[in-house]
């Protein structure tokens, strides 16, 4: 398992952090995923052999908001 944290903008509420909470638990192999609005951040434990982080910045971005490192 590898743990990556991801930058997130665009997160304003509580609903914004759901948002995106579900988008990334919604990616095969992500196990945890823990969402911090004050901070702006995700920390994301995910199969490496599964998924990428490319696959975890896509799904934050299909949901409408934009992640990086």
């Amino acid at each position: 398992m590898e743990t990556i944290t991801l930058n997130i903008s665009g997160m304003t509420c509580d609903g914004c952090a759901s948002k995106v909470v579900n988008a990334l638990q919604a990616v095969d192999g992500v196990s945890m995923v823990e969402v911090s609005l004050e901070q702006g951040k995700a920390f994301v434990t995910y199969d490496g052999r599964v998924t990428n982080p490319d696959d975890l910045f896509a799904a934050v971005d299909d949901a409408g908001f934009d992640a990086g490192y």
